[in-house]
């Protein structure tokens, strides 16, 4: 028995507990929140289909938005400013978002690269495409699968480390109850690749099958044990990438247009500098002259050939370890596939413009000259593959 504001008694069902009340509140204060989310995702959505209809009115034909993704293809950047230039998408974050995410015929390679950049207007476009995607009730690997199949990950850690920042604030804002923080959701993400790759290719398993154990061993060296997920999440996310691989799409790079970017200067060198390769299916060494810019490794039969590499690279799902010296080359070194059976790489076609053809290595072998030489060519080869579990960072 308690009394109300006007001092009479009133009875109070005891069935009903305070914490079951608190509980209903916060529920309720979601599905709210997600009504509103979804009204802001629709009218976005409605604005974009509006603009889009307005300027096909006004410009009678389909050509100029044919010639606009071509040339985002070719460059992210300067394709949405000739968009915007020309009327196409509208000069905000919210709609050059809404054009990345709905439209069909985009380079999956290029949306990757335009979201990663460091700049505050990519930063918010790249916030306002996070936020497009609904993940609420969604397990974590099933939202990181959605997400992942859209646009293919850059090369440079700088730009995985923000595409999957903004995927785990996303992934917070939906389920805020599951984990402790947007921080641990990014950690976790960077983990379930690392455990996909472990589970399911060959090429990556040293030490062993990447046990159940193993894997919750490695989250405990990055995740403060206050705010470790609930074991059943943990065996949870284990199991369903164990029985069901995480896909990413293919890789759509353009020869052409990631050689011009050296030839140009419109790239930074991370390292450049003579290197032994090994032959593919004549296990030959040649001495080659290799670059890493931009996450790719480029290489040239000489170090002032840079018209014309007889190789490319993609840093992209490859990574770097140590090998056993060769009877031939001491300080060995290899890249190795983290997804699928080989490493992608291109090689032009003699004689053939513009043309490449795919290179058949299931490992890609180097020699450098010394073994502080081959520390350093690893470290910066890794500078353009996240191959690391991510540890708690300051705020």
């Amino acid at each position: 028995m308690t009394l109300n504001s006007f001092g009479n008694e009133t009875v109070v069902d005891s069935h009903i507990s305070v914490d079951l009340i608190h509980r209903r509140k916060e529920q309720l204060k979601r599905e709210i929140q997600e009504i509103r989310e979804k009204i802001a995702q629709c009218e976005v959505e409605m604005s974009i289909i509006q603009s889009h209809n307005t300027t096909n009115r006004q410009n009678g034909n389909i050509k100029q938005w044919i010639i606009g993704k071509r040339q985002f293809n070719e460059n992210p950047k300067e394709g949405i400013r000739w968009l915007i230039d020309n009327n196409l998408i509208q000069n905000t974050p919210e709609h050059v978002a809404a054009f990345l995410f709905n439209e069909i015929g985009l380079s999956k390679r290029a949306i990757g690269d335009y979201l990663g950049e460091k700049d505050d207007s990519h930063i918010e476009v790249l916030k306002h495409f996070a936020h497009m995607y609904d993940f609420f009730s969604t397990d974590i690997v099933e939202a990181l699968r959605r997400y992942l199949f859209t646009f293919l990950l850059p090369g440079e850690a700088q730009k995985i480390d923000r595409i999957m920042e903004a995927f785990a604030q996303r992934y917070y804002e939906c389920n805020p109850d599951i984990y402790a923080n947007a921080e641990i959701c990014f950690i976790l993400s960077f983990a379930i690749i690392m455990l996909n790759t472990s589970l399911h290719n060959k090429n990556a398993r040293l030490g062993g099958p990447f046990t159940y154990e193993k894997f919750v061993c490695s989250l405990n060296e990055a995740i403060p044990r206050q705010h470790m997920p609930d074991t059943n999440l943990i065996k949870n996310i284990y199991d369903n990438i164990k029985n069901n691989e995480l896909k990413f799409p293919d890789d759509d790079i353009d020869l052409s247009s990631v050689s011009a970017r050296i030839k140009e200067g419109d790239s930074i060198i991370i390292k450049e500098g003579w290197l032994w390769k090994q032959g593919g299916r004549v296990r030959q060494w040649k001495r080659r002259w290799f670059v890493i810019t931009d996450g790719c490794l480029f290489y040239y039969e000489s170090r002032t050939e840079v018209d014309n590499p007889r190789g490319i690279i993609p840093l992209i799902d490859v990574g770097v370890r140590e090998i056993e010296d060769d009877r031939t080359k001491q300080f060995c070194f290899e890249l190795f596939p983290l997804a699928g059976e080989k490493v992608k790489t291109t090689k032009p076609i003699p004689g053939e413009i513009g043309k490449a053809t795919e290179g058949n290595h299931t490992v890609y072998r180097m020699s450098a000259s010394s073994e502080d030489e081959r520390k350093d060519w690893i470290r910066a080869l890794r500078i353009g593959s996240q191959n690391e579990l991510p540890k708690q960072r300051s705020s």
